[in-house]
């Protein structure tokens, strides 16, 4: 089981120590799904909002996916999502009342890059090989950015959810929790939807490491250390966020901006990533 792998996934820039079933299980869904993929375990894409097995309804699970490198080979960020959104619903699962029957996790990513295959479909198959049920795992292939993610997501959700728990890397968090709340308050369910930062860490190559994960070349973005993606994420923030994102990452929609305080409490807390950085004792 990945849960007994949790050892070396903890490590923040053990980037390399991939446990073999995540890559193996990433890699696997380059040969069993074509380009045109459009079912999830024999489910309909149309089908996917009407699953509801009644238990964990009132949460669900929202891991966001990360470009894929050339050939569609998973990069380690993705793999390390999947396998914390994983761990997070083994958690829930594990309540009395919820046992078998735990929160939905919607993997959500399109294919932005082109590879033939969505990040949905590489981090679905990870979660089953990590033990999330085939019954509890929706995809959502459509989005190319993270305000399409919370754009896509939001109709998938059980209509009784209350709590969506959102997994993507630490670096991330910040800015996809502000865009989720953004378009959660768009669409009027701030008083109904709590959208619940989980941050998974690790994936991001060290300093002077490799450019290549198992073999497999690694796109520029895939290629960047923490450090570089975290200071892109503040210059994101500082300077994109709702200058251009919010106004034109989906077509036709524009989303209005949280208040001030809150795009300055998600740079603060890329800031503070960073100063860590800085502090941390030299290995």
């Amino acid at each position: 089981r990945c849960g007994s792998l949790a050892a070396p996934l903890g490590d923040r820039r053990g980037a390399m120590r991939l446990p073999a079933c995540l890559v193996g299980a990433g890699l696997a869904a380059l040969s069993r799904h074509g380009p045109d993929h459009a079912l999830l375990l024999g489910r309909p894409r149309w089908a996917l909002r009407c699953l509801s097995a009644g238990g964990g309804e009132s949460e669900a699970i929202v891991v966001l996916g990360q470009s894929l490198n050339p050939k569609g080979a998973p990069p380690a960020t993705l793999l390390r999502r999947a396998e914390a959104a994983a761990a997070l619903y083994r958690r829930r699962d594990r309540r009395p009342a919820l046992r078998g029957a735990g929160p939905l996790v919607v993997a959500s990513g399109g294919d932005p890059v082109g590879a033939g295959i969505s990040e949905a479909v590489i981090a679905a198959d990870v979660l089953r090989a990590c033990g999330v049920p085939e019954a509890r795992i929706v995809l959502e292939e459509r989005s190319l950015n993270t305000l399409q993610n919370a754009w896509e997501v939001l109709p998938l959700l059980p209509e009784e959810c209350r709590r969506l728990l959102l997994v993507t890397s630490d670096f991330h968090m910040p800015r996809a929790s502000y865009l989720f709340e953004a378009v959660v308050a768009h669409k009027g369910d701030s008083d109904l939807l709590s959208v619940m930062p989980h941050a998974a860490s690790g994936g991001c190559p060290e300093e002077g490491g490799p450019d290549c994960e198992g073999g497999a070349l690694v796109s520029e973005i895939n290629g960047h250390t923490l450090r570089r993606r975290l200071q892109d994420e503040a210059r994101f923030i500082r300077h994109e966020v709702e200058q251009i994102g919010l106004r034109t990452h989906i077509p036709g929609v524009v989303i209005p901006p949280l208040p001030a305080w809150r795009l300055e409490r998600a740079l603060r807390q890329v800031e503070a990533q960073l100063r860590a950085l800085d502090t941390e004792p030299a290995e």
